[in-house]
């Protein structure tokens, strides 16, 4: 157990009882995954224990389970780990192809059969530039993977309003990681204009993708 560091996998946090439990159920298949290394979870808000009470002087690789950059993984992370000399951060998750295929496959379970119609990328969004481009490139490999188009949204965009313009059926692929106060806005903005997939949840791209970013370092 103590040959390798340990991974130290920190999600957002969210006040839904059943996002927490995909969180944990995800972390759960990390750990089952490869058993002789220590798998933890922690948070960066809302829920504990947080990062800065998860880390200690341990080798450790921290894996943000974030889909996208932004102030966590550029600042907050960083200004955290700084003081642990044996601690390294991995990359975030997106917009790697293992992430793409577990979109795809969500949308799968909800996407129509009719020709035509439209589809669309809905993730968090961020004000650094480098999150739209990260999320421009997720609905790139999306619509390589469809043979179509994607658009791209955000939760800042005017979700309603965007959708009810484009040509139905309108299928929405949730780029979110787990259940939460940004899913249920998706869904009811989605209301009677398209369908909404899945959050992507326990996937096993997603477990292979954690451990490839904790390889990585």
């Amino acid at each position: 157990m103590h040959d390798h560091p340990r991974l130290l996998a920190v999600a957002h946090g969210t006040e839904s009882a059943a996002g927490s439990t995909t969180t944990a159920r995800l972390v759960e298949a990390v750990r089952a995954a490869r058993p002789s290394i220590a798998v933890d979870l922690c948070f960066l808000d809302v829920a504990s224990p947080r990062l800065a009470d998860a880390l200690d002087e341990r080798p450790t690789v921290v894996v943000p389970l974030l889909l996208s950059t932004g102030y966590h993984v550029q600042t907050d992370i960083p200004a955290l780990v700084a003081s642990y000399p044996a601690t390294r951060v991995a990359a975030h998750l997106g917009p790697d192809p293992l992430v793409i295929a577990c979109v795809f496959d969500r949308l799968a379970q909800t996407r129509s059969d009719a020709p035509g119609g439209s589809t669309v990328l809905v993730g968090a969004g961020s004000s650094r530039p480098e999150a739209a481009l990260e999320l421009a490139e997720a609905a790139r490999q999306l619509g390589a993977a469809l043979g179509r188009d994607v658009t791209m949204l955000t939760m800042a965009d005017d979700l309603r309003a965007a959708l009810s313009v484009l040509p139905a059926p309108v299928d929405v692929a949730t780029y979110l990681l787990a259940e939460g106060r940004f899913v249920s806005t998706l869904r009811e903005a989605a209301e009677a204009i398209a369908t909404v997939s899945p959050p992507l949840g326990v996937h096993p791209a997603l477990v292979e993708l954690i451990w490839s970013r904790y390889d990585a370092v």
